[in-house]
């Protein structure tokens, strides 16, 4: 009985050193990037793709605005060698300042919002999934591509992938 116990602990033990020293590689997260040797900045986003050298990059630009008193947008946008203008954004409604019956009011909207949104994604998973919005003839920009980010933190880890791209040409896989 004890030589079973032993000869089953020394089993055990040598599966977990093989286990150890053989695990594969961690794969990168989808939310990461990755340094590639092509010089071309080529993201992923749930609403298409973009592909550019790294050399054709003359500009690129991150602010901050308020669309129609109704929206807070943030937008990276991409100059280059081209007539096309590429834009990267988030966007989010603005929110009502102070407390009080104001700051009652923005929770029960916030509340309301939350559950719509819960309510959507049910129904289906990417119904609630951002998407570029155009009123043609209004908003369609010649020469302009447009995506829209789910989050001002993947816009803000996209910007800074392009930068570093743009400074150092050095080609890069970046994954919304």
């Amino acid at each position: 009985m004890k030589f079973l116990f032993f000869a089953l602990l020394s089993l055990l033990g040598s599966a977990s050193a093989i286990a150890q020293n053989s695990a594969p590689a961690t794969p990168a997260s989808p939310n990461q990037e990755e340094v590639t040797r092509d010089g071309l900045w080529d993201g992923k986003l749930s609403g298409g793709s973009y592909l550019v050298r790294c050399t054709q990059i003359l500009a690129l630009s991150k602010h901050e605005y308020v669309a129609d008193g109704t929206a807070r947008v943030v937008e990276v946008n991409l100059t280059m060698n081209s007539n096309m203008t590429v834009r990267f954004y988030y966007l989010e409604p603005v929110r009502l300042e102070g407390g009080g019956v104001i700051g009652a009011g923005q929770q029960a909207i916030d509340k309301a919002r939350e559950m719509m949104k819960d309510a959507a994604s049910r129904v289906s998973p990417t119904l609630t999934t951002p998407k570029v919005v155009k009123s043609y003839p209004i908003s369609t920009h010649a020469h302009t591509v447009e995506f829209v980010l789910s989050s001002e933190e993947r816009l803000n880890s996209l910007h800074a992938s392009l930068e570093r791209s743009f400074r150092t040409g050095q080609g890069r896989l970046w994954r919304e």
